[in-house]
């Protein structure tokens, strides 16, 4: 599995990224996570709300940060 944050580095973005690594690593799940901060690619997927998570390929949510329950059900 492919588990990308797209974020400026704001607070909200980096909450983002340390909730997918946290829930990653305490749940076994096999994925690859990345955290893109280059405006440039971001704005190239289109995305207008950060952080938004990508997960193989497909945008869950963007804007907000999800609790923990969303992010596990989006992981499977």
């Amino acid at each position: 599995m492919k588990i990308v944050v797209y974020g400026t580095g704001c607070k909200s973005c980096h909450a983002l990224h340390e909730s997918v690594l946290k829930l990653v690593k305490d749940n076994a799940i096999d994925a690859e996570v990345e955290y893109i901060t280059d405006l440039n690619k971001i704005i190239s997927k289109g995305i207008m709300q950060m952080p938004a998570l990508e997960v193989d390929g497909k945008f869950k949510c963007m804007g907000r940060v999800p609790k923990d329950k969303e992010l596990l059900i989006y992981f499977r």
